[in-house]
């Protein structure tokens, strides 16, 4: 009886230490995540922000001037203009409070900011249902998502006043929504599911690369169990009632009104342009691309050409500093931001490696057995891993422009590959000598990569 107590109070010990280590690097990287946004002003390090009449920040203004109306011309004449509009929504009316209560248009500009931090703040909370949902616990669980919590890209995007973060949390909440479904199918289940999916795409039509791997994931479900048929039917019908109209609302109206192709991107043109040779752009790296941790380009009156044309390296400067000067050239932390580079890369060579790991177990797990069915959700991921890589590289080659490389445009990957890192680690032998190396190696690269993050997000560039 003894024992008993004793197990019972040293596993109640191991649990509350995992809570508090848990809301201690939850509120870290939110408290991170203020002080990046409260030290850079609205306009710096966006992506398409523009001004007060275009971009998103025009957008957002539109909405404010206008009584919260639509756009009545078409709307691909306006940069970012074509994009759907719940952020902006949201964002407008957030700038609105901001005005009730006597701030000027730009202070309610830069409060808008805090509306992403709150973004950004959802998005740790369901990375840590989704990483729970895997029955990852320990070191297994904690040390994903103490990366996501300080990753570069995340604090960055926390910042970001177009629609980014709002589209990564619904897209993570639309990945929860389909692992809950398939856990235990139900029409009110199946109806949140609809409505986050088409929130997904009322926020960025990138949203649509959900549909392939979701409409996979029922059609296995149907086929696991076949007799429940007409159940499974009704459900279908509900999602499509539910989710097709709202999803593709805002397309369809700019289509009937100005004949818009509702995938309409805009095209550079030469802007940023880097080329289209597959060798040059996947493999070849040049020295002038190691003149800067960040991403470099050649600027000239007419144009802004990339130096950075290799996908890949321009995905690693992209992941940690956006696409964007993050510190002035004279900067005493350059050499910070270069070893934030190699701990970042090592930490990736680790994690893809124990990804890679983890779905070769999975595949000859199903293969042994024969039952694919036990690891659904862990091939739902692995497919939307694919496909999220997939439509980025063919995105990457048919708009040869540095700014279509961003690592913004994956960062869902980001998430995948924590989750496999986190399998992969609760699945390794405990007791062996390569697993006490590893788990060395882990915690002081996890710990350099905090330090360093903390370091160049306290002294980035304000220009």
């Amino acid at each position: 009886m003894n024992k008993m107590n004793f197990s019972f109070s040293d596993k109640s010990e191991s649990n509350l230490k995992e809570t508090l280590y848990i809301l201690f690097a939850t509120f870290g990287g939110i408290i991170l995540r203020l002080i990046y946004v409260i030290r850079i002003p609205y306009y710096v390090n966006q992506h398409d922000a523009g001004d007060f009449t275009s971009g998103h920040i025009g957008y957002i203004c539109y909405l404010l001037e206008h009584n919260w109306k639509l756009p009545d011309f078409n709307p691909t004449t306006v940069w970012s203009f074509y994009h759907p509009p719940l952020h902006h929504y949201l964002a407008a009316f957030c700038a609105k409070l901001s005005l009730l209560c006597g701030a000027g248009l730009e202070q309610a500009l830069e409060n808008v900011q805090f509306l992403t931090v709150f973004y950004g703040a959802c998005i740790l909370l369901i990375s840590y249902k989704l990483l729970k949902k895997f029955h990852l616990k320990g070191f297994a669980l904690l040390l994903p998502y103490t990366i996501l919590c300080f990753h570069p890209s995340l604090v960055i995007l926390s910042g970001s006043i177009n629609n980014d973060e709002l589209c990564l949390l619904l897209t993570l909440l639309t990945v929860y929504g389909a692992v809950l479904w398939y856990e235990k199918p139900s029409l009110k289940r199946i109806c949140i599911l609809a409505l986050l999916f088409a929130a997904t795409m009322l926020t960025k039509m990138s949203g649509l690369l959900l549909a392939p791997v979701v409409g996979c994931l029922f059609l296995a479900k149907l086929l696991q169990e076949r007799r429940e048929w007409k159940s499974f039917l009704s459900q279908f019908l509900a999602f499509g009632i539910l989710c097709i109209p709202l999803s593709l609302s805002f397309s369809i109206r700019n289509l009937i009104l100005w004949h818009v192709n509702p995938f309409f991107t805009l095209s550079l043109g030469d802007y940023m342009y880097t080329g289209n040779s597959l060798l040059e752009r996947i493999f070849f790296l040049h020295k002038e691309q190691f003149a800067s941790p960040f991403v470099i380009y050649n600027v000239t009156p007419e144009n802004m050409l990339a130096v950075d044309r290799n996908i890949i390296f321009y995905l690693l400067k992209t992941s940690l500093f956006g696409d964007k000067f993050f510190l002035s050239a004279d900067s005493p932390y350059i050499g910070i931001a270069w070893g934030l580079h190699v701990v970042n890369l090592l930490l990736l060579i680790l994690a893809l490696t124990g990804m890679i790991i983890e779905i070769i177990r999975l595949i000859y797990s199903s293969l042994k057995e024969k039952n694919f069915t036990a690891h659904m959700i862990e091939f739902f991921l692995f497919l939307l891993y694919g496909c999220s890589m997939g439509s980025f590289l063919m995105f990457c080659f048919k708009y040869p422009n540095a700014c279509s490389q961003d690592f913004r445009y994956i960062i869902l990957a980001l998430f995948i590959n924590m989750i496999f890192f986190g399998t992969f680690l609760k699945h390794s032998q405990k007791d062996s000598a390569v697993w006490k190396i590893l788990k060395s190696t882990l915690v002081i690269l996890t710990s350099l990569f905090i330090i360093f993050t903390v370091i160049l997000f306290l002294n980035c560039s304000r220009i």
